[in-house]
């Protein structure tokens, strides 16, 4: 019944460890010796997405960057891309610097940061595919982690006007709770914006009408299929809209209240499998 299964990465796929466990790789490799097409829809670098994916052994088209990069699983290079408008991320960094608020922009291989800080130096590191037998070092993943660049640019606002390449997500980072719900409805005001909150600390900004949802319909015209065929399963807000859509839209145990009230079914945690219980029970004749 479901040809095409569409997971969430941190929170879902990935346990608390960033890994995928044996339990799910082995599931979701039965799920695609029996036909069915399966897909990342993350929020993260297409790199990132792109070696999950062929860890696994997924064949398809990935969704990236919350549906702002759809890449092809083979060669991880694009297929289509929906950028941030110049002037819209220029008056972005304009904002979050008037506040004091960190930032930075993501082209498809690289993270654009005014200043390197002990976080944004770690970025590549945090995308890899680990393996539980070698401490998360660079010179363990040089590899892997070569794939993601991380480039001091200096003014973000000056340099996201004349980007040579697309920017195709920011992301607003502030342990200043108040300070980042004021930024979160400031720029859900503006009509060229997509704005979905990632974690309790940040929320990442795509161009309008960019979501893993939207990106999904995008693959399923390619395929031929209809959202009735889709199984979809994720834990944080951004899987919201793609849950509520997908034929079956399953949340993780360790969901928020929300994102569960958008599925149709309730998984066990990311920490218990709960991909592989889907996958199972769902989705294997």
């Amino acid at each position: 019944m479901y040809r095409l299964l569409a997971l969430d990465m941190d929170g879902t796929l990935l346990n608390r460890s960033k890994m995928i466990t044996p339990a799910v790789c082995d599931a979701l490799q039965a799920a695609i010796r029996e036909g069915v097409n399966v897909t990342i829809a993350s929020g993260r670098f297409p790199a990132s997405v792109w070696l999950h994916a062929r860890h696994v052994g997924m064949n398809g088209c990935l969704i990236a960057f919350n549906g702002a990069v759809i890449l092809d699983a083979e060669t991880g290079e694009r297929v289509h891309g929906f950028p941030i408008p110049p002037d819209a991320a220029r008056r972005i960094a304009e904002l979050a610097a008037e506040a004091g608020a960190y930032i930075h922009f993501y082209g498809y291989r690289t993270l654009f940061v005014e200043h390197m800080n002990e976080m944004n130096e770690s970025w590549p590191l945090a995308n890899v595919v680990i393996d539980p037998d070698k401490p998360l070092t660079y010179e363990n993943y040089r590899e892997q982690a070569d794939l993601i660049q991380v480039k001091q640019v200096g003014p973000l606002a000056a340099f996201a006007e004349a980007a040579s390449e697309p920017l195709y997500k920011a992301t607003i980072i502030s342990e200043d709770s108040e300070l980042l719900v004021r930024l979160y409805d400031e720029l859900r005001s503006w009509n060229e914006l997509a704005l979905t909150k990632t974690g309790q600390r940040r929320f990442d900004i795509n161009a309008a009408g960019v979501s893993k949802r939207k990106a999904l319909e995008v693959l399923c015209r390619m395929y031929g299929m209809h959202a009735a065929e889709v199984a979809a399963i994720g834990d944080y807000d951004n899987d919201v809209d793609m849950l509520g859509w997908a034929g079956l839209g399953i949340a993780m145990a360790n969901s928020s209240d929300r994102v569960k009230r958008a599925a149709d079914a309730v998984t066990a945690s990311n920490e218990e499998d709960g991909v592989a219980e889907t996958v199972r029970r769902y989705l294997l004749s």
